[in-house]
């Protein structure tokens, strides 16, 4: 009588990969990586284009202060008409070598959204004012007394979507809130505003907030 044949001994059930599966999986891996990284890193990334859009607006508000003040050395240091302030910044801001831009660039700050011509408002009450004449006619003078102090006053404030030669008559901090945007969504949000002088004034919302009620 015959012996029984053995039993072969039963295989594992293994998942073997061919070449394509493989390369489809390494893919799917790397996405899902990147897509982590994705998620991880948006908020660093969102805070870097604010902090660099804020740059850019304060860059804008310089070049604007810097014009005016080359208008007011060429006009017995006085600044220009609200009607015209427009005219007045574009004539004289110098475009950037290599970079193509041109004076209306300058005008809008980044965060700008509403497509207006400029993104900033002039303070009427500026209007043909002098930093060192004596000036005694009546309109002037009335104007002088409302600001108070000219080497502190407001000569232009961000307003975004301003329609081209914007101005508003800007005697106080109360009246600057009323027409500044704070677009920046940044801890410590500036107003962009600009002293009579000329010289550009970057303070928090709060140090802004301490002058409500107060002549500047």
């Amino acid at each position: 009588m015959a012996e029984p044949s053995p039993t072969p001994p039963q295989r594992r059930a293994t998942l073997r990969l061919g070449t394509r599966e493989r390369v489809r999986l390494q893919a799917l891996v790397i996405i899902v990586i990147l897509g982590l990284l994705a998620v991880a890193l948006r908020p660093l990334m969102l805070h870097l284009i604010q902090v660099r859009d804020f740059q850019v607006c304060q860059t804008n508000v310089r070049k604007i202060a810097q014009a005016l003040a080359i208008y007011s050395q060429e006009w017995d240091d006085t600044y220009p008409a609200a009607s015209s302030w427009l005219d007045a910044v574009r004539g004289r801001l110098t475009p950037t070598t290599g970079t193509g831009f041109g004076p209306d660039h300058y005008l809008c700050c980044p965060r700008d959204h509403k497509k207006g011509e400029c993104s900033y408002v002039f303070n009427e009450l500026m209007e043909g004012l002098s930093m060192t004449i004596r000036q005694t006619e009546p309109e002037i003078a009335k104007r002088r007394q409302r600001l108070h102090r000219l080497d502190r006053a407001v000569l232009i404030a961000e307003k975004h979507g301003s329609a081209a030669n914007a101005h508003v008559p800007l005697e106080n901090w109360d009246a600057v809130r009323e027409f500044m945007d704070l677009p920046h969504e940044l801890p410590e949000p500036t107003g962009s505003l600009i002293l009579g002088s000329g010289r550009a004034w970057f303070q928090s919302r709060e140090s802004l907030a301490s002058l409500s009620g107060k002549r500047f």
